[in-house]
């Protein structure tokens, strides 16, 4: 799912953070709504207050003495009328209009009846919509239609007569929740709910950083001291029990290296007695045949015996330059002109361990070798990779065979001749090899004719 999101964080961190930051921002524009509609009800209850007191004036003295002072106070509008007002859009306040109902009808007894509403002042009759205190003839449109928006509060009294009284006023909402002290305050909400929490997420994510960079680079053989338990106690349970399998894996693969090296000192032995007995065979045919065959049993043997040991190396990683170490193997499998090498426009350096790296470089060569006339090794430096190609001209793979051939025993030629076909591990190791360096290998079969295989090795060091 977070794939699909393009900007969604992927780290732990990032999305802790960002959840919180939403609900942060989620609580504060509630807690915002309610704090104006809040101060929206005490709007309206000023606007009642101002409305009470003009209609009381009107009452106590008159027609015309309230006329007069409403020409002083043109925000406050009155109108007479025989029937009540049903306006579209107000809304009765059944709390106010009983307090203003007590309050008038226990001083006016010509007060039959009492209304209090609020609704959008566009929905007023022009007598009754507010106006502005002071009104410029030259922009007198512009200021009309902006006092025409938002809501008036509408206090309607029916009187003894059977006639309606009404007064209105704007509910003064503008302003009520000021921009600037609400950013701010926003801004502080976050700092003190975001930065402890990010120094209590920082507190969690260090150390499974560090267990992720362990078995990202080093692995469960690596050798290294135990990681020190840090963070919450449940973080810390994970490292200890990372700790106690690494432990796990290192007692078995030294019990195991223990056995193969046993193993292999049992069998070279008598390979070694088999030897010298061959030297007493006459025929010297058949004499030259059983030594090729102990010596395929010894190459078979150093084969499982490297590649069983690749998952616990004892030989330290060491910043090397790449391209010398390909010349050097190079030069070592052909003195003639059957591999050549692209001189790389820079040097390229990763930390790896030499003698293996070698390895695995013989062992793509001499496939190259083998199953070509000529080859062409190249190495390219490409950001924190390096890549190390070498093509030959020989017959290529099937498609099915471009994976299957880095399983072990497994040969391009069928036969079990060891001149032809080989042992069938020499790319298991190479592979292995490379991932044991943070990196690959790819076969391809090339348009022009042959085989590519690519060496990817990391330039970061291990």
């Amino acid at each position: 799912m977070a794939r699909g999101l393009r900007f969604f964080p992927r780290t732990l961190t990032g999305r802790i953070m960002l959840v919180t930051a939403l609900g942060v921002l989620l609580v504060q524009g509630i807690n915002s709504f309610i704090r104006y509609e809040s101060m929206k009800g005490r709007a309206v209850v000023e606007a009642s207050s101002l409305i009470v007191a003009v209609t009381a004036n009107r009452l106590d003295f008159g027609r015309a003495d309230t006329a007069r002072a409403l020409e002083r106070r043109p925000a406050v509008r009155t109108l007479q009328t025989s029937d009540p007002l049903e306006l579209a859009g107000f809304h009765s306040t059944e709390e106010l209009a009983q307090r203003v109902a007590m309050h008038l009808e226990s001083v006016y007894p010509e007060v039959q009846a009492v209304r209090f509403s609020v609704g959008p002042v566009s929905q007023l009759p022009d007598e009754l919509r507010p106006r502005p205190r002071h009104l410029h003839a030259a922009r007198r449109a512009e200021a009309m239609e902006r006092f025409s928006r938002g809501e008036a509060a509408l206090l309607s009294l029916k009187l003894a007569d059977g006639s309606w009284l009404h007064s209105t006023t704007k509910v003064r909402t503008r302003g009520i929740l000021p921009q600037w002290p609400l950013l701010i305050e926003t801004l502080l909400v976050y700092i003190g709910v975001l930065i402890p929490l990010l120094l209590v997420i920082r507190q969690i994510s260090k150390p499974l950083r560090q267990l992720n960079h362990r078995l990202a680079h080093e692995g469960l053989a690596s050798g290294a001291p135990p990681l020190e338990p840090q963070g919450p106690d449940d973080v810390r349970s994970l490292i200890d029990s990372f700790n106690a399998a690494e432990q796990r894996v290192n007692a078995m693969l030294t019990e195991k290296d223990v056995m193969l090296g046993a193993i292999g000192h049992d069998l070279k032995t008598p390979l070694a007695s088999l030897r010298v007995r061959i030297e007493s065979v006459d025929d010297e045919d058949e004499r030259a045949k059983m030594a090729a065959t102990v010596e395929e049993m010894v190459q078979i043997l150093d084969d499982i015996l490297i590649l069983a040991r690749l998952g616990k190396s004892s030989e330290p990683p060491v910043l090397t330059d790449i391209n010398a170490l390909v010349e050097m193997v190079a030069g070592e499998l052909d003195n003639g002109d059957r591999l050549s090498v692209t001189d790389s426009a820079e040097k390229c350096r990763a930390t790896v361990r030499p003698v293996l790296l070698r390895r695995a470089l013989r062992n793509l060569m001499g496939n190259a070798l083998q199953y070509g006339s000529k080859a062409q090794i190249s190495t390219i430096c490409d950001g924190d990779e390096v890549l190390i190609t070498i093509d030959d001209d020989g017959p290529g793979l099937a498609p099915d065979q471009l994976v299957g051939m880095f399983e072990p025993f497994a040969r391009a030629e069928t036969s079990r001749n060891r001149t032809s076909g080989g042992s069938g591990l020499g790319l298991t190791i190479a592979r292995a090899i490379a991932r044991a360096h943070g990196g690959d290998i790819v076969l391809k079969n090339r348009v022009e004719g042959g085989l590519r295989a690519t060496l990817r090795l990391s330039q970061k060091a291990a």
